[in-house]
């Protein structure tokens, strides 16, 4: 069976109200919900922290316990409204609904009937903490104006209740912080206990605590004056007329506040069964309103289309390589390591232009095998740059030459400066003053694999051009 939850928090303790069946009110045909209302003393935590763990604990509650699938909680003002929020987050709960105390108690006593034919009320919450004093539109649920004051509150009734046992010598003073606890208590007990009674006697450590309901009007008859004159200056700046009084909080079960709010705001007063409750209660309602928001629905995004030469470099194998040269699961492209992809391309590139040199390089080696290589032989021959050729199978090997040429002088001196190719410290070698030494003999007739063998005629290099100041 699924159920909601409504929370009031006060500064003295947290209820929780949650609707348990739903009778039939013959007589105005409505539906008035039971509710089941569990309260949790406040004591020296939070009552916002209180609130979220008395919740989260509820959620986790026993199944046969109903699920609860929405929660509403009642809160005072913004600033509290934020202390439940910042709360429930730490609790890591969600699908709640923060309520004003006005607007959920309207909502019950909307319900129950309660209001009757009034359209315009005010609301005196009087709490342990404070009193709140509105002025409400029960058409649009409008708080047309508002005033709290902690003047006004069931701690100041303890405490009167308190300083009256004292200065009577009724009671001992207690002798350290827990006997003063205990004794605060039981000042508390007692004016519960005189809503329905004409005295009370509540025993303790410091002594028996004896107090009348006259004692205790008298206590606290100056200040419930002062409420009931707030009251009356908060409908006087609200401009409107309101039709009754709302009495709810705990303090709405003392006698005296009915009657003198009646006297001197002159209309009825309404007091709920459990004014305690009211907040609480009216939350739950308004929590059933709540819906839980729709699962999000996954966009299915069309798969990529792609070239057939990005496919074909898509599946090609690769291995993606790590600074320390070990594979690596990361891309290239998002490791520390790799270099930037425009510089991969490039060297894609210069490995693409080099094995294009190459292959030129083997064409004009068959070029020459094939017949050209006369008459290339005969335009290196009269050109006055030298050419040099290295045909052969073995590995290369570096032979420098210095043959004077009968037929070629040596170009003149000139001041022009010569660039000459770059060389290696181990290329570079200083010509003596001796004489030359005989030319070497004719390189044999290169021979290529599975082509026809081609005599070629021995040549002689020229000369290479000696530079200035050799």
């Amino acid at each position: 069976m699924s159920s909601v939850l409504g929370v009031s928090v006060g500064a003295s303790a947290v209820r929780l109200a949650r609707p348990d069946s739903v009778n039939r009110d013959d007589a105005a045909s409505r539906h008035v919900p039971d509710f089941r209302a569990q309260v949790v003393a406040a004591g020296r935590d939070l009552p916002e922290e209180l609130a979220a763990e008395s919740i989260g604990v509820v959620l986790a509650g026993a199944p046969d316990a109903g699920q609860v699938h929405a929660t509403g909680v009642a809160y005072r003002d913004e600033a509290q409204a934020g202390a439940v929020q910042a709360a429930m987050a730490r609790q890591q709960l969600a699908n709640y609904r923060l309520v004003t105390e006005a607007s959920a108690a309207l909502k019950f006593l909307d319900v129950s009937g309660a209001l009757g034919d009034h359209a315009t009320l005010v609301f005196y919450d009087l709490g342990s903490s404070g009193l709140t004093v509105s002025v409400v539109d029960r058409a649009t649920g409008e708080v047309v104006e508002t005033v709290r004051t902690d003047t006004v509150s069931g701690d100041v009734f303890d405490r009167m209740v308190r300083a009256n046992q004292l200065e009577n010598n009724r009671i001992e003073a207690p002798r350290d912080a827990a006997a003063s606890l205990e004794l605060d208590l039981r000042c508390r007990e007692a004016k519960e206990r005189l809503s329905t009674g004409g005295a009370v006697a509540v025993p303790g450590a410091g002594g028996l605590l004896l107090l009348s309901r006259d004692v205790f009007d008298s206590l606290i008859g100056v200040t419930v004056e002062s409420s009931a004159r707030l009251a009356r200056d908060v409908i006087t700046r609200s401009g409107r007329t309101p039709d009754a009084v709302v009495l709810t909080g705990g303090g709405a079960r003392i006698p005296l506040v009915r009657t003198v709010l009646e006297s001197w705001l002159g209309l009825p007063v309404i007091v709920p069964d459990h004014p305690e409750l009211v907040a609480a209660q009216g939350a739950a309602l308004l929590a059933q309103q709540v819906v839980p928001p729709p699962a999000e629905v996954a966009r299915v995004l069309p798969p990529p289309q792609y070239t057939p030469e990005w496919n074909a470099f898509r599946h090609a194998p690769t291995a993606v390589v790590a600074r320390s040269g070990a594979p690596s699961g990361t891309p290239s492209w998002l490791s520390a390591a790799a270099p930037p992809p425009s510089q991969q391309v490039a060297k894609i590139q210069i490995r693409g232009a080099a094995l294009a040199g190459t292959a030129l390089a083997v064409v004009a080696v068959i070029g020459l095998g094939l017949g050209y290589g006369k008459n290339l032989l005969s335009r290196t021959e009269g050109s006055s740059q030298p050419a040099t050729t290295q045909l052969t199978a073995k590995p290369p090997v570096v032979t420098e030459v210095a043959t004077p040429s009968p037929t070629t002088p040596s170009p003149p001196p000139t001041s022009e400066i010569v660039e000459a190719p770059v060389q290696t410290a181990s290329q570079i070698r200083i010509p003596e003053a001796e004489p030359a030494p005989p030319p070497p003999p004719p390189l044999p007739a290169p021979i290529f694999p599975g082509l026809p063998q081609i005599h070629l005629p021995p040549f002689q290099l020229p000369e290479l051009p000696r530079l200035p100041g050799t």
